[in-house]
């Protein structure tokens, strides 16, 4: 398959998740950081308020869930781990995929953004977003100090566009106290605006991402180019 873009340490494939991972060899990554599509907006009948649908929505939304879990884990070496973004309204969703894949949820961590979100007249305003931690078999972190709240400051602007960016260095504390070797391979099977595998080449690490749209590839090609210039954003 011929990536989109490729230098020393990153590449990048611009097609649906689904069809590449089983492309990559088992047993040959570290780690699975990834911000995939949250479940909003899954609403087959019923009140479309709900944002996420009703329970049968959120099932069948976990069976998707499930399939690219499986062949994450497939991909992980026993050391390894995924971390994979997601919210309160996701969790369950995060959850039953899980299950179905044969992988246990070891902790959520809690990413405040020291901001206030946008929000209704009905609920609370949301400061907050979670990452899901799911290990492999023999997956530790050698920190035992780090907690399961960690502050970066995030707000409505999107430095590179992208409607769900990420900030870097969160990203790369992720990274960090989840890979034993000095270059890692990493892969971000829901690559956006590229700001993991930006995270990954600051640490030294190998990464691949894939994306579906060929707008968001573009991105993160030239942050990845920028960032091997030495000029990342």
């Amino acid at each position: 398959m011929t990536p989109y873009y490729s230098d020393d340490l990153v590449t990048i494939y611009h097609g649906d998740a689904l069809d590449i991972l089983p492309t990559i060899r088992g047993s040959s990554i570290d780690l699975v950081v990834t911000d995939p599509p949250y479940v909003i907006g899954a609403v087959s009948a019923g009140n479309l308020a709900t944002k996420a649908g009703g329970w049968g929505d959120m099932m069948n939304s976990s069976r998707w869930f499930r399939d690219w879990y499986a062949m994450s884990k497939r991909l992980l070496k026993p050391t390894g781990a995924m971390w994979t973004f997601c919210n309160w309204r996701s969790l369950p969703v995060v959850m039953k995929a899980a299950l179905d894949a044969e992988w246990s949820l070891a902790s959520a961590l809690v990413w405040h953004k020291d901001w206030i979100g946008p929000g209704g007249p009905v609920g609370l305003r949301p400061a907050y977003e979670m990452v899901a931690l799911l290990p492999g078999p023999e997956f530790s972190i050698e920190d035992r100090g780090i907690p399961d709240v960690m502050t970066y400051k995030w707000a409505s602007y999107k430095p590179n566009g992208h409607p769900a960016e990420k900030p870097v260095a969160l990203l790369a504390r992720l990274i960090k106290e989840s890979t034993r070797e000095a270059e890692s391979l990493i892969v971000d099977p829901f690559l956006g605006s590229g700001s993991t595998l930006v995270a990954a080449k600051m640490l030294g690490h190998r990464a691949i991402g894939i994306e579906a749209e060929e707008k968001w590839c573009e991105r993160a090609a030239e942050r990845c180019a920028q960032e091997t210039l030495g000029l990342a954003s």
